[in-house]
């Protein structure tokens, strides 16, 4: 059994709930790129779990952070993990109107484009200088390949909401040419 479907048996098992986030769900979104880790979308107050879970799947933390663990597989070329931790008021309506998908044999859900765009430019804002490049160029070609009207006044809210005016602008820019 695969990292895919032990993940999604032991999550229904502990009734965890969990989306597919990163570079996997990007890919689901049409922009393909390479990954090598599976991200996860979790409950902030289900992380001791979460952590337990992996634990006894035999992986192990290499990088903590309060909203985000990164894990360590339990061999060489096995998939790394990475938990990003949301409050149930953020992680709700994203479970609520993910996208459920079979991927690698396990069925999981997928945040809609609006929710993964909204998830990257968090990252963007907040995020670490050495992730800025990936996630810059997610949402840049998300942008391109659903030919997002960046005009309306849907996206330019969200982009002002969960990224920066400066975001906005150059992604305007870049869309436009």
């Amino acid at each position: 059994m695969g990292l895919f479907q032990e993940v999604d048996i032991e999550a229904r098992k502990h009734k965890l709930d969990f989306l597919v986030i990163g570079g996997l769900a990007v890919i689901f979104h049409g922009y393909s790129r390479d990954t090598v880790d599976l991200d996860l979308l979790i409950r902030r107050n289900n992380r001791a779990r979460w952590l337990e879970l992996f634990s006894q799947m035999r992986y192990s933390i290499y990088k903590e952070r309060a909203a985000f663990v990164q894990l360590s597989p339990p061999k060489a070329g096995a998939w790394p993990v990475d938990l990003m931790f949301v409050a149930d008021p953020t992680f709700d309506p994203i479970l609520a109107a993910g996208i459920p998908v079979e991927m690698f044999g396990a069925s999981v859900k997928v945040p809609i484009l609006e929710h993964l765009i909204a998830l990257k430019l968090h990252a963007l804002k907040h995020g670490h200088i050495e992730r800025y490049l990936k996630d810059w160029l997610d949402v840049e070609n998300l942008v391109r390949i659903h030919s997002l009207d960046m005009n309306s006044e849907k996206w330019k809210q969200l982009f002002l909401k969960y990224g920066t005016v400066e975001i906005y602008e150059k992604v305007s820019r870049l869309a436009s040419d």
